[in-house]
This record gives C-alpha cells, sequence and structure tokens, in this order.
C-alpha cells in the first residue's frame, strides 16, 4: 500500500484522558451535576452532542447546548494536553514517511483541536489533514475519503483506511478501498467493525505484517 488515510482519536492518538477531564471541567462549569462514573473511554467516540447525552441521560438540549459551549472553550484550546501516541504508532508512521508512503488524516474532529494537537504531538508526516468541518460544512468521513483521492489522484487499489471505529471502515468500503480495522481504541463492542473491516489487528505488529501481505498481492 502506497497510500494512509488514519483515523486520528482511538487510532493515532489515545485522547481519552484529556476529553473525559474537559468534560468533567464543562459540566462542572455549567453547574450541572453528573455521575461521575459515566465519564469512561466507551463513551468517546460518537458527535459531541452523543456524548454529553451518554455521560448525562437526562440533559435537556439547552444544557446540551451550554456544555458543548464550555466543553469547546476548553478543549480547543488546551495548552497542556495528556493525550498521548498508542504504542509503536509514531514509528509506523515515521517510517511509512521515510519510505516514500502517502499519510492522511481523516477525523470528524474540528480542524482547530485538531491542528493543536498534530502540533503539539508534531505530526509533520501527513500530507494532509482532513477534519469535519474543513470545507465549511460538515462532511462525511466517506466524503473526506473520496475527496483526497481525487485530489492527489491515488489509487484505491493502493489506497487503506485505518481506524478503530465501524464508521471508518464502513467509509473505506463505500469509498472504494481497503479498510483495516484496530483493536486498540475506543469502545468495548467491536462486532461492527470486525464485521465490515477487510482486516482487523491487535497491534502494530499485526499492521505491519497485514501491510506487507497486502503490498505483496499488489506487486504479483
Amino acid at each position: 500500500m502506497n497510500n494512509y488515510i488514519f483515523d486520528l482519536d482511538g487510532t493515532i492518538i489515545n485522547s481519552s484522558k484529556e476529553v473525559l477531564l474537559c468534560f468533567e471541567k464543562a459540566f462542572e462549569r455549567a453547574n450541572y451535576v453528573i455521575d461521575k462514573s459515566r465519564l469512561t473511554p466507551n463513551v468517546i467516540g460518537p458527535p459531541l452532542k452523543e456524548i454529553i447525552k451518554l455521560i448525562a441521560p437526562n440533559i435537556t438540549e439547552d444544557y446540551i447546548q451550554t456544555v458543548m459551549d464550555i466543553f469547546r472553550e476548553i478543549y480547543d484550546y488546551e495548552q497542556n494536553d495528556i493525550s498521548e501516541y498508542y504504542d509503536g504508532i509514531e514509528n509506523f508512521l515515521h517510517n511509512a514517511r521515510l519510505t516514500g508512503k502517502k499519510l492522511f488524516i481523516a477525523t470528524y474532529k474540528p480542524e482547530k483541536p485538531t491542528r493543536r494537537i498534530v502540533k503539539q504531538f508534531n505530526m509533520n508526516m501527513f500530507d494532509d489533514i482532513y477534519t469535519i468541518d474543513k470545507f465549511g460544512k460538515h462532511i462525511t468521513k466517506t466524503e473526506m475519503i473520496e475527496d483526497i483521492i481525487n485530489k492527489y489522484n491515488l489509487k484505491k487499489s493502493e489506497t487503506v483506511m485505518i481506524g478503530d471505529a465501524a464508521s471508518d471502515v464502513i467509509s473505506a468500503k463505500e469509498a472504494g478501498i481497503t479498510g483495516i480495522g484496530v483493536l486498540w481504541g475506543y469502545g468495548e463492542d467491536k462486532t461492527e467493525l470486525i464485521q465490515n473491516a477487510d482486516f482487523v489487528v491487535k497491534n502494530i505488529d499485526e499492521l505491519n505484517k497485514k501491510i506487507e501481505i497486502l503490498d505483496t498481492n499488489i506487486s504479483v
């Protein structure tokens, strides 16, 4: 494979501690009492509004908007982010770059916090970064993949989407490329991811081996 499109949260970066801390602060500032036992990594993954509902099932729409606004104020400008790379992923990305691969990010995260994270973690290996608001309106991950392919004239047979969520591999399928699901990341139930992925890997070693096999099949 010559072209890699990566999801960000749950695939490259484990931001669960940071995100949950910011949610806790946001609810506190909004004067909304929550059951803190609900602040677990399992709520991370859906859009912001849905996460808030998972944390606070009985919350009203007005409070949802208030918590969203406060969360953005905190998270978008966080200077002491406690997120971290998943084991082995940074080396994988650097090695891919050194061998001439094209690297992209396709994330449902907005551009502002994405750029902040990219800068903080010195992710200078990516050719382009696609966020949910890249074009001034919300776009799907399928649309991100298709635009990347068209803009950079990529061969679909040489392009792979790698992510920890079912939406990542489903979007890959819709765009006509290979989808690799990773079993690290967010969410305990990976059933839908496994059902829709072309391949599933448990760690970076398995990802490297799978890429090698795919490369061999392409060159045959």
